[in-house]
């Protein structure tokens, strides 16, 4: 419980500061006596349509956002009303408030690809040093001990639901967490009032056009961890081949903060070779000035960029050099991420979560050289999603594949078929197989010794998004069923 006077980030007088609050939602469903509502809209409707039914609930405090961009506070009906300029921000101060934690370190890693392996790495790095440590994200709630999957399929979770989330770790004796950083999450506020120690950077490519409409803006909300969520005292540290580290540089610069890099052009972790074998890669670097040499037990170049740029943030963080090297060398498979499945007839199975153009390219790549025969892609584009991409993912598949399946992938209230069709326009010289499962066990039964299957698009995802309805779907378990057969 907190007082009012505790919670809100304006000022108020001492007739109200110290009235209690015994909690904070956003969703008037679930409101209680005493509690807090905010009102935040969503992409459906005005959240301001439902604090009604939250007072009916006996919500004792709404808040919701001013009409005229200022603050203001009164009592009305036996019920405190909070008007606020940016509802949203106010959300956050409030959940940081109510649900309150701290940790030594807390990385926040952004970009288009590469986020959930990156923080999944960090968190394997910290425990392999000896901290206790969870990683937040697509892939979910990871500790050394547990798994727990996110409400929403968010890689951000909202405000309320985060800081639940760190309070709840933070009480369980969590001291260091690495969280993924979206842009949808950035520009909507549900990570502000997180303190971060590191803000890392790995790539930005096309995606979430659907949502921002140009690269320019997805750029500028990914932009904003930096120069707005960013404390003074925090570190950067940035993908050095990336277009978009220049502009991460003259951010830190602006504002003094210390920025690293990691990359082929780094000066600080710079990467001198990387060979791929069986089952690792075997990597030399300047960490630091120091040549390392190690072998990294994932597949894919991107590995290496997302293990170096966790490797860095962990070194920024206090962790040694020797620990980070021993836990990169032992690394567990991270779940969907290139991930090898299973073999049949002499072919090996990889799912992979790519659903970007630069994505699906890195993963077509990273499998070539692990590659005797044909390298078979089978993927999809999810429905109401930036539709531009379907026929430049579809080029990429033709280009780089020697065999292309084009399927489903979370049509969601399109039509599967027209999806298709739009990734065909890039690949005409594919194969369409309707339905996932089919397309997958046609996938399998046609393989031959020496061919590699990457199946791209869903990862770890356990589900498919049909007209409205969410029906159970996993890649892995169809690979699985099938080969065992």
């Amino acid at each position: 419980m907190k007082t009012l006077g505790e919670l809100l980030g304006c000022s108020i007088g001492d007739e109200f500061a110290r009235l209690q609050v015994n909690g904070v939602s956003d969703d008037s469903r679930v409101v209680n006596s005493g509690n807090m509502f905010v009102a935040v809209s969503g992409n459906a409707a005005d959240g301001k349509i439902y604090i009604n039914d939250a007072i009916s609930k006996g919500a004792k405090f709404t808040v919701e956002e001013s009409s005229n961009g200022s603050s203001n506070i009164e009592l009305k009906d036996d019920v405190v009303k909070v008007y606020v300029p940016n509802v949203r921000m106010e959300l956050a101060h409030i959940a940081s408030k109510f649900f309150e934690s701290e940790f030594s370190n807390v990385v926040a890693v952004t970009g288009t690809n590469g986020k959930s392996s990156t923080v999944d790495i960090i968190r394997q790095i910290w425990n392999f040093a000896g901290r206790s440590a969870a990683s937040i994200g697509t892939l979910g709630i990871i500790t050394k001990s547990e798994h727990k999957k996110l409400s929403g399929n968010l890689t951000s979770p909202g405000s309320i639901e985060l800081h639940k989330i760190l309070h709840d770790l933070c009480s369980h004796g969590v001291d260091s967490v690495a969280m993924e950083a979206s842009s949808h999450g950035i520009e909507q506020h549900r990570l502000d009032d997180v303190k971060f120690n590191v803000c890392a950077f790995t790539n930005l490519t096309q995606d979430h056009l659907d949502y921002h409409k140009t690269i320019e803006n997805y750029w500028l909300a990914k932009s904003k961890l930096f120069s707005d969520l960013a404390d003074a005292d925090s570190r950067f540290v940035v993908n050095a081949d990336s277009e978009y580290a220049s502009a991460i540089y003259e951010i830190a610069n602006r504002r003094k903060i210390k920025c690293v890099s990691y990359g082929y052009n780094s000066d600080d972790v710079k990467i001198l070779s990387a060979k791929a074998r069986d089952t690792y890669q075997q990597i030399e670097a300047l960490f630091f000035g120091h040549k390392i040499d190690f072998k990294l037990p994932l597949q894919g170049t991107f590995q290496i960029y997302n293990s170096l740029c966790a490797a860095t943030s962990c070194y920024l963080t206090g962790v040694e050099q020797g620990t980070i090297l021993e836990a990169l060398e032992n690394l567990s498979p991270i779940n969907g991420r290139l991930e090898l499945v299973a073999s049949y007839k002499g072919a090996n199975i990889y799912i992979d979560y790519a659903h970007t153009p630069d994505a699906l390219k890195n993963a077509i790549l990273s499998l070539r050289n692990h590659t005797q025969n044909r390298l078979v892609v089978l993927f999809g584009c999810g429905g109401n999603r930036d539709m531009q991409k379907r026929e430049i993912m579809g080029r990429i598949a033709s280009e780089f594949a020697d065999k292309t399946i084009v399927t489903d992938d979370n049509p969601r209230n399109e039509v599967p078929s027209e999806i298709r069709k739009m990734i065909l326009a890039g690949c005409s010289d594919a194969t369409e197989i309707e339905g996932r499962e089919n397309a997958i066990k046609s996938a399998i039964d046609n393989l031959q010794e020496g061919d590699t299957l990457l199946i791209a698009g869903k990862g770890h995802e356990d589900y498919q998004l049909i007209n409205g309805e969410k029906i159970h779907f996993s890649d892995k378990e169809v690979i699985l069923n099938k080969v065992a057969l």
